[in-house]
């Protein structure tokens, strides 16, 4: 009995108020429009993120890895044709990373510039619903 009084009074309270009878679930839905677009839109660039960064991470890990192995190789090395040429598969090796990390990120780029123009598609399609 008690909650239907206060369900009872609220809603004498909401007569107060005209706005929130214009307000129903359809004009609901487009002021939310906005806020759900950004946030599906946050959500699938922190998930592209995520992936771009775990990669990148693996590959800089692998890179200290490889120069620490490298400086091993050099301090127990006696022979200078023996440390040219550990220093140039080192070199080597961390062109290639080097290589990767720029393919990474031209396919990031790409992928941002996909979502952003979907996003704004999204966005005037929105708009013109209005």
């Amino acid at each position: 009995m008690e909650k239907q009084f206060q369900t009872t009074e609220a809603l004498k309270g909401l007569a107060e108020f005209p706005f929130f009878y214009g307000f129903n679930n359809q004009a609901m839905r487009m002021s939310l429009w906005p806020i759900q677009l950004w946030l599906q839109w946050q959500t699938g660039m922190l998930k592209a993120a995520e992936q771009a960064t775990t990669e990148w991470m693996v590959r800089r890990r692998e890179g200290a890895e490889a120069a620490l192995h490298t400086l091993e190789r050099l301090t127990a090395c006696e022979d200078p044709k023996d440390a040219s040429a550990i220093q140039s598969e080192w070199i080597e090796q961390e062109t290639k990373r080097l290589e990767s990390d720029w393919r990474a990120l031209g396919a990031q780029a790409l992928f941002w510039r996909e979502t952003a123009e979907a996003v704004g598609s999204a966005g005037q399609a929105g708009q013109e619903r209005r």
